[in-house]
């Protein structure tokens, strides 16, 4: 695990010397072992790699990058993990390839030598990296099928191109303006997060989950494309027997747990009571590197899950170790927390929380259930969404007058949050897609508006998405439960799930895997019908549970959904009174929102503090603390022309 650093273009060595390493600086919580950059002309050009290394696969200076394969020439910094680089030496040593170390990265090196940009559909693991091809000149760029590790981007054309696994690494490269994206800010809004491929400044993109690109000496595109899409339903697979498919299934699923706990350090995983994690547990070999890990917060005993966690890691014989975290513990950390975001995320705090108790401990690499719910269908909204489907099917044809009717009496004893998005929801009648995203919203379109952001005004869709994705490969025609799936892994799993657990898990220097994500789980998975995964009326988790059946049934099993609980609510009114307070001042201040918008939030906290109004407060404060820190960076930071306003 690693952060990185590419700049190709026409500037000088010392120009591009001088912003790599300034962008490793940046990074240097990504990669506390070692560090590295090379910086070489290219004709009129120059070309420049960086990378700051966690180590974790062959320690020892072997496995330092920037890498050179010396025999073509090329270099290769890179961030992940590559499970099955193992298998992939093997099969490279049988065509003669020989290896210095036994590090992945050197196993991608030369991966890529032997089947160029088509090593990619052979990876397996979670990567971002960028390549410098030096027989074509080329620099090449990738990220893995579920967009796990991150990298985001900037250009000038004809000039330059420049990338790093974090935005604010791209910041101090010097070569960018740092307006805020106001099509960023609605996005964040709408969902906590901001939406993919934008970022939170004008200018600067996410790569596309399992896609990749080419750059020339100029930094222009000459190349690039999609190697990876969601498989479309196999009609054939409901005439499989269950047994065939659980089967299977529990293959492909014992497979990715062996695969992920290649390591050359410590490994952990996050254990709580629940189905997912306790399903990585009983399917690890035994005499594995395993360790167990619960985080538990004693001033909320009736959350508290190291009973059950502590008895399923005995029976399985992994060691196990309790982690407590008390109130005034977490309230000490939360401004760290706020302080490591690379950019503003409502939801991250968790993550943090877990990562920094794990690390703690020693641990450099956790093992996480993320992906269980979207793999699996763990989440309610996979049937809500359906069944409001099929229910806006039959309502449709009234009047929009009726329909929206229809909807506020149905939720008449529901909070206003809940009854807001019925009445958007049947007034709009968005169609399966749009229900989708209007169910995830945080804050509904009139919430928007009284910010004065409007998706027409801003060229975005009707669901604060860029109009051009297209939510390829996401909606399935005929299989509800299926399109469902696909877009909570392509938006909600990675705009804020997997970005929250990199971030916040690299601030502490942790390597966090999801073995639920392993291309050939996700494979198979998405294959299946959504009525062989999840049929009507089975419990959420169905095929997950079929799969498992002999794990479950020897461990106590949570019988709900379960997770950290931070009582964010509680403090806003207590103890993070005062953070908020300043927080919100400095949103006011920053002219970004209307102000009557924000004081329309904070009057719904005040009536409703135990609804979900909390988190549409949380977010509006995390983004204010986000832009008061950004005010008041370094000179260093400043000097790459930012506008705090950005209108």
């Amino acid at each position: 695990m690693c952060g990185i650093a590419g700049i190709v273009g026409s500037l000088s060595s010392d120009q591009v010397n001088g912003a790599i390493r300034a962008m490793l600086d940046a990074q240097l919580h990504r990669g506390p072992d070692d560090g590295g950059s090379t910086v070489i002309s290219v004709g009129a050009g120059t070309v420049g790699l960086g990378n700051r290394r966690l180590a974790i696969q062959d320690l020892s200076l072997l496995g330092h990058q920037p890498m050179v394969n010396e025999a073509a020439g090329d270099i290769l910094v890179y961030n992940g993990e590559i499970y099955n680089a193992p298998a992939l030496r093997d099969w490279l040593k049988t065509d003669g390839v020989q290896f210095r170390g036994h590090s992945d990265t050197e196993v991608l090196l030369r991966a890529y030598e032997r089947w160029g940009i088509e090593c990619l559909s052979r990876l397996r693991g979670m990567f971002a990296f960028a390549l410098w091809d030096a027989r074509r000149s080329r620099l090449v760029i990738a990220r893995d099928p579920m967009g796990i590790k991150p990298l985001y981007y900037a250009e000038k054309k004809d000039q330059w191109f420049v990338c790093a696994s974090e935005v604010r690494a791209l910041l101090q490269s010097k070569l960018l303006d740092s307006r805020i994206d106001r099509r960023s800010l609605a996005g964040y809004l709408a969902y906590g997060a901001v939406q993919e491929p934008l970022s939170i400044y004008e200018g600067i993109f996410s790569l596309p989950r399992g896609s990749w690109q080419e750059r020339d000496v100029n930094g222009n595109v000459v190349a690039g494309g999609t190697y990876w899409q969601f498989p479309l339903p196999e009609q054939s697979q409901r005439n499989r027997p269950l047994r065939d498919v659980v089967d299977e299934g529990r293959g492909v699923l014992l497979e990715s747990v062996r695969r992920h706990l290649l390591s050359d350090v410590r490994v952990g995983l996050f254990l709580s009571s629940g189905l997912d994690s306790i399903a990585l547990l009983g399917l690890t070999p035994k005499k594995s590197n395993l360790e167990a890990f619960t985080v538990s917060f004693p001033d909320h005993p009736e959350y508290n899950e190291t009973l059950a966690a502590s008895v399923a890691a005995t029976h399985f014989e992994v060691p196990y170790h309790d982690c407590p975290v008390s109130d005034s513990t977490a309230l000490d950390w939360i401004g760290n927390a706020l302080d490591s975001m690379d950019q503003p995320s409502m939801d991250g705090f968790n993550s943090y929380i877990v990562s920094r108790a794990v690390r703690e401990k020693g641990i450099v690499v956790g093992l996480s259930g993320l992906g269980g719910d979207e793999v699996f269908g763990g989440y309610n909204l996979f049937r809500r969404v359906p069944r409001n489907y099929h229910a806006m099917t039959w309502i449709s044809p009234l009047p929009e007058s009726a329909r929206t009717a229809a909807a506020w009496f149905a939720t008449i004893f529901r909070n206003d949050i809940v009854r807001q998005k019925a009445y958007e929801i049947a007034k709009v009648n968005p169609g399966l897609i749009g229900l989708y995203f209007r169910h995830r919203r945080l804050i509904a379109d009139s919430g928007l508006e009284a910010f004065g952001l409007r998706a027409t005004d801003l060229n975005l869709s009707d669901d604060f998405q860029v109009p051009e994705l297209q939510y390829q490969g996401c909606y399935v025609p005929g299989d509800l439960w299926s399109s469902v799936a696909r877009l909570d892994a392509a938006f909600y799993l990675q705009n804020i799930l997997l970005r929250d657990s990199d971030v916040f898990g690299m601030a502490n220097a942790l390597e966090i895997r999801v073995p639920f994500l392993d291309s050939d789980l996700m494979e198979w998975a998405f294959r299946l019908p959504g009525d062989v995964l999840l049929p009507k009326r089975a419990p959420l988790k169905y095929l997950l549970r079929q799969i498992c059946s002999d794990v479950y049934a020897r461990v106590p099993i949570a019988s709900s959904k379960r997770g950290f609980v931070i009582p964010i609510s509680e403090w806003l009114r207590g103890p993070l009174r005062a953070v908020a307070e300043e927080s919100l001042s400095s949103l006011r201040d920053s002219g970004l929102l209307d102000p009557s918008g924000i004081d329309e939030v904070q009057e719904l906290f005040r009536r409703e503090p135990d609804s979900p109004a909390w988190s549409r407060l949380w977010a509006l404060v995390t983004l204010g603390f986000w832009l008061g820190k950004r005010r008041s960076a370094p000179p260093a930071e400043l000097a790459a022309g930012v506008d705090v306003h950005g209108l």
